[in-house]
């Protein structure tokens, strides 16, 4: 599938999907898209998030207006409904606790082939909002896919009608930094988007 602003797929179970859970995120949440015109419409990039909630990936999957791809842990494909769901939205899944080849290959074609692949770097939801420690393998993946990164912040928490603020900031290339400076970059970035305030 091409990266471009018009590569949402138009496959009826898609199309559903989307507009099943924007009806559920507008009904249940106060949503804010914040920097909305730092994702690049075009092109393979890294949208690189922090990680509050399963609910995180059906989120950007429906903000963002590119046909995102997602990893998922493999045991949430093993739900029927969530699976499905995932799948229609673009998710993939991933086995956590070892070296998945196939699902990194599968992350670095994405990006190669032009699309728009999420990443949540700690590798982990934060039980306390705060921003953990990130994995190297977004960066390894980052450089290998020349993929150009949009740090990305969600804010909630996911409370009933309450506030949760989707923040885009400036993206940057992956092959500017070597791996241990992209992490780093990358982290100070996500702490800033984390600690706006309004």
């Amino acid at each position: 599938m091409s990266g471009n602003a018009t590569d949402l797929p138009r496959t009826f179970l898609y199309r559903l999907a989307r507009t099943v859970v924007t009806a559920f995120f507008r009904l249940c949440y106060r949503i804010r898209v914040e920097g909305l015109e730092h994702v690049p419409r075009s092109g393979g990039i890294i949208i690189a998030s922090n990680h509050l909630s399963n609910l995180d990936p059906p989120l950007l999957g429906v903000m963002v207006p590119r046909y995102i791809r997602f990893m998922g842990k493999a045991e949430l494909f093993q739900i029927a409904m969530l699976s499905a769901l995932f799948s229609a939205l673009g998710g993939f899944p991933i086995q956590r606790g070892r070296i998945d080849k196939q699902g990194i290959r599968k992350a670095i074609s994405i990006v190669e082939e032009g699309g728009c692949l999420v990443m949540f770097p700690e590798g982990h939801r934060s039980k306390t909002g705060q921003l953990g420690t990130l994995m190297p393998g977004i960066a390894s993946i980052a450089r290998k896919s020349n993929a150009t990164v949009v740090p990305t912040a969600i804010v909630g928490p996911y409370r009933l009608f309450g506030r949760v603020t989707i923040r885009f900031g400036e993206p940057f290339a992956a092959g500017e930094f070597p791996s241990e400076d992209l992490l780093s970059h990358l982290s100070s970035e996500l702490e800033r988007l984390l600690a706006v305030k309004h």
